[in-house]
């Protein structure tokens, strides 16, 4: 039992360890958890559990319980691409338009519970049109890659940056104290985004129009 323990994914030990004792004290009639266990490789891979108690002692205490590990690693790999796929823009790996919706909706309700203050800033690439027709999308697809990545340097670690669609980027500001803190960081990327762009040897040039908007004010 110990040894089992031990492989379990730190991570998924509580919730593994609550559904047995649950099953161990008759709350529930049959055990069953998902979590991921350690292999000799260094790896993990998911296992979906499920188990009976099959004999107690004269005073109902769980005795043993038999049951059946399945890997499951295959189906829990397919869910997460199609996790990603749906919520992350593959071009620039930020999340895309439905991600930042559930983002900021959820920042919203954790800004009023908390009567605390958000800001979303609303980006957009001038020129970029320029850049796309006159250079090819290869280049304009590079220059949206190395953009995503300049506005992620800008900001906290923690704060969403999405890619909504084109050339429109968004960014969604927590904990937010002054609003002139906000302006400073729009300048920043401003100033981050003027800078020169080098694809294939090539220099290109955009600037970037932001607009901020800020919860609940």
């Amino acid at each position: 039992y110990r040894e089992l323990l031990n492989l379990i994914h730190p991570e998924d030990k509580s919730l593994l360890l609550n559904e047995m004792q649950k099953h161990l004290s008759h709350q529930s009639r049959q055990f069953s958890a998902e979590y991921r266990m350690l292999c000799s490789d260094g790896s993990y891979k998911w296992i979906y559990g499920r188990g009976m108690v099959v004999s107690t002692d004269e005073f109902g205490k769980s005795l043993r319980m038999v049951g059946t590990h399945t890997d499951i690693s295959a189906m829990k790999n397919a869910e997460e691409k199609i996790w990603i796929e749906a919520n992350y823009d593959a071009l620039t790996k930020l999340p895309n338009r439905r991600l930042f919706y559930d983002r900021i909706e959820e920042n919203m309700k954790k800004a009023k519970r908390g009567k605390e203050s958000i800001a979303l800033l609303f980006i957009d690439l001038d020129r970029f049109k320029e850049v796309n027709d006159t250079l090819g999308h290869d280049v304009g697809d590079q220059l949206l890659i190395q953009a995503a990545t300049r506005i992620k340097a800008s900001v906290r670690v923690y704060d969403t940056v999405a890619r909504l669609g084109g050339d429109e980027f968004t960014v969604v500001l927590t904990d937010i104290h002054d609003s002139a803190d906000v302006a400073h960081l729009a300048e920043k990327i401003i100033q981050y985004l003027s800078q020169p762009f080098v694809i294939h040897g090539v220099e290109s040039y955009v600037s970037a129009s932001i607009g901020i908007a800020l919860y609940p004010d």
